[in-house]
């Protein structure tokens, strides 16, 4: 019995070596783009190795639409999102899914290349604006394929032109293990840090709430350059150097982060 609760035992901890949920990071990263260029961009790192899964850039119709349209890795062209519609029609659009849904292989990944979030034949977002989304998303790190969701939400308008935010990204460490949308617990999973910036829209300061232990901030524009970065900073940061416009603030927490949009009047 003891040799027998021993090999149990010893293969429930070789599993939950292997076997984690990793919060992703929403920021700055390298990025391969379909003509082969390696290049600085914004984007999603889901294993947060400085390399871009997937990177966040700019649909222009009438207006601008902020990091609305979705480009993949050309390094692993598995890299893909679940996609609503049909290879023949509105295989670009990501699908919403709703929280539980398992992302696994059989998900519909029809993609091809790249993704908008606004809609190219009426011009609207995919999404509710001002509601959470939850988006599917395969990818491959190293020769591995993974899964993983990002929460959304869209704002704006069509006036002004739309914006989408992600709040957060995971994906199971195991290779090809679905993981359910908005699961963040599992074996060894990585939790994110909860922070506030306020006010924002800020002119000339921002204060950071229950930014104690942060060990960096940096902040960038839309297109993924990083415009201030400081160490160790204090709870009040000074943003007059920045031009009015719409920014993106990274908050570490060792090796932890968390982005969130900044506004600068």
């Amino acid at each position: 019995m003891k040799k027998l609760f021993t090999f149990f035992a010893t293969l429930f901890l070789s599993a939950s070596a292997f076997s984690a949920i990793v919060i992703g990071t929403v920021g700055n990263g390298n990025f391969v783009n379909w003509q082969g260029t390696s290049s600085q961009g914004y984007g999603l790192d889901f294993n947060k190795d400085g390399v871009l899964e997937f990177k966040l850039s700019n649909t222009g119709f009438d207006v601008e639409n902020i990091n609305c349209y979705i480009e993949y890795n050309i390094t692993n062209q598995v890299n893909n999102i679940w996609a609503s519609g049909t290879n023949e029609d509105g295989w670009d659009l990501p699908k919403n899914l709703t929280a539980n849904t398992q992302i696994g292989s059989s998900g519909n990944w029809i993609g091809a290349g790249d993704c908008s979030l606004i809609s190219w034949t009426d011009e609207t977002p995919v999404f509710t604006v001002g509601t959470t989304a939850y988006m599917g998303f395969r990818f491959k790190i190293g020769s591995n394929t993974h899964y993983g969701w990002a929460k959304v939400v869209v704002s704006g308008n069509s006036t002004t032109g739309y914006t989408a935010t992600f709040q957060q990204i995971a994906y199971e460490s195991t290779p090809n293990t679905p993981i359910k949308v908005a699961q963040t617990l599992g074996m060894n999973s990585v939790e994110t840090i909860s922070l506030s910036v306020y006010p924002n829209p800020a002119s000339n300061t921002i204060n950071i709430l229950g930014g104690d232990r942060l060990s960096k901030i940096s902040i960038s524009n839309f297109v993924g350059e990083k415009i201030i970065e400081i160490n160790k900073p204090v709870n009040t940061i000074n943003i007059e150097s920045l031009k009015p416009g719409i920014y993106f603030i990274t908050l570490y927490d060792g090796k932890i982060s968390t982005t969130k949009k900044l506004i600068k009047k």
